[in-house]
């Protein structure tokens, strides 16, 4: 690497020397029997500074959120807010419902989240709370939570079964809540290969059933565990690795029924209030099949907003949240196809970017987060995408949304010192054997340029080597 830069800073024009580093990464012996993609374009005239390798198709790690985060912007606007609504049927007579609640969503991923200072508990309380100051005191039906305005099947066809279970993998329901994630503590001990047992899960799933199959490994060795289960599924198998210790050990694993978690949540504070109801908590799915179902007006007893959509993309931008930017992509999806389905939204997706001129050839992305190994674009696409957004009436919003490289987000410790830090806007990605990054950034000429830097089926081992070598990358170009 040392040799390289020497090399380089022979070469007094800058964009020369930025072809010339990119060029030697693709020819490195651990990258070479992959693929380094590269582009540079100019927002404000249209040219392209760079172009290397930028028509193949590759995998775009979580990059992809930058096409999904602009996607929702752009259709929804800024100051959108996800609603979920407090309804009931039937007739309340004497503080007697005779009838059902629902708790229905609109794909709010951020309900009950940390994040934005809530957590399942209190967010169950509260709707709990609304039922309650409603003057319904008893409930003759059940309490169901409705996600129904996305699909059932929850998970895109193309997520590898590593994932699914674990909180990065969790489904995207029309009814999140606490970010759909659950935390399962296992009990540490100071002796490696001792069984670790599960000491609680937090918040507590009902009817959740663990084959546990963890032990312990050496200090320091970090989390190894993996959490299998499907949606809908009362049984985890736990398998993998906890550090040694003397304490506790968390492991984040996906909520298998969010809607009916959410409502089961809701029906025991409701208890705790006073309200009274005697059925138990059931799916709507399990409602509609068994309890000879048919639709029936709603009435609302109240509307819950999310913060704005500018506020949850840039979480999802800022923290790299799987769950945010699938929940942005079927949301566009339902907005203007009325099909919220992973396949739908991204068919719909490719039409909208289309119509605004993005050739998207090259273009076959699977879900909205990247978690997908079978989802690619081109380096072209995603900065052709960035391009097209510079004109568009959330932009701002959009721009900030974007972490700066050696300030904050997931990029806060890159290129410190150098004339990239605080002027580089860069969302990164990370999955196996692939390095990404992609944003904005001021060129010496004072023109912004959208980019994107790609590397992809480099040998096992060279993480840290793509990452450095991306890093110089960033901070050639703010030179151009």
């Amino acid at each position: 690497m040392k040799l390289l830069l020497f090399i380089l800073l022979q070469i007094s024009n800058p964009l020369e020397r930025l072809q010339k580093l990119v060029d030697s990464v693709q020819n490195d012996p651990e990258i070479r029997n992959g693929v380094v993609a590269a582009s540079i374009r100019s927002t404000q005239t249209g040219e392209y500074k760079l172009q290397f390798n930028a028509h193949k198709s590759v995998n775009s790690a979580s990059v992809l959120k930058l096409v999904s985060t602009a996607s929702a912007l752009s259709v929804l606007g800024a100051n959108h807010r996800f609603q979920t609504f407090l309804e009931y049927d039937g007739a309340i007579v004497d503080s007697v419902l005779q009838g059902n609640i629902y708790i229905r969503g609109t794909g709010d991923p951020s309900l009950g989240s940390a994040r934005i200072g809530s957590s399942a508990e209190e967010i169950s309380k509260f709707f709990a709370q609304k039922i309650k100051d409603f003057g319904i005191k008893k409930i003759e039906g059940y309490i169901l939570g409705d996600g129904s305005v996305f699909s059932d099947n929850t998970l895109a066809d193309s997520w590898i079964w590593g994932d699914i279970g674990n909180y990065y993998g969790a489904g995207i329901n029309g009814l999140n809540i606490h970010e759909n994630l659950y935390s399962v503590y296992f009990k540490q001990s100071k002796r490696v290969g001792d069984f670790a047992p599960i000491t609680k899960t937090v918040p507590e799933i009902p009817n959740l059933k663990n084959i546990n199959k963890v032990t312990v490994a050496e200090r320091g060795s970090g989390d190894n565990v993996l959490l299998y289960s499907t949606p809908f599924s009362t049984t985890v198998l736990s398998e993998g690795t906890i550090p040694a210790g003397e304490n506790e050990f968390s492991v984040k694993g996906a909520i298998p029924d969010p809607p009916t978690f959410f409502a089961y949540q809701v029906q025991k504070n409701f208890a705790s209030l006073g309200g009274m109801i005697e059925k138990p908590t059931i799916s709507l799915q399990h409602y509609k099949t068994s309890e000879g179902y048919y639709p029936k007006q709603r009435n609302v007893v109240f509307t819950y907003d999310s913060p704005p959509l500018s506020s949850l993309v840039k979480d999802c931008n800022f923290h790299s949240i799987n769950l945010y930017a699938d929940a942005f992509l079927k949301s566009v999806g339902y907005h203007l196809s009325k099909d919220g389905s992973f396949d739908s939204a991204v068919k719909t997706q490719k039409q909208l970017w289309s119509q605004k001129g993005v050739d998207l050839q090259g273009f076959m992305i699977r879900d909205g987060s990247g978690l997908s190994p079978s989802g690619v674009l081109t380096a072209n696409n995603l900065t052709d995408i960035l391009f097209t957004m510079k004109t568009d009436a959330a932009f701002p919003e959009y721009y900030s949304s974007i972490p700066i490289v050696g300030i904050n987000g997931t990029v806060q410790n890159l290129a410190k010192g150098s004339k990239a830090a605080g002027n580089v806007r860069a969302k990164s990605g990370s999955i196996s054997n692939t390095r990404a990054f992609s944003g904005y950034f001021t060129a010496s000429n004072g023109e912004m340029m959208s980019f994107t830097y790609i590397v992809n089926r480099y040998a096992d081992g060279a993480d840290r080597k793509v990452r450095r070598y991306l890093e110089e990358m960033m901070k050639l170009m703010v030179e151009i």
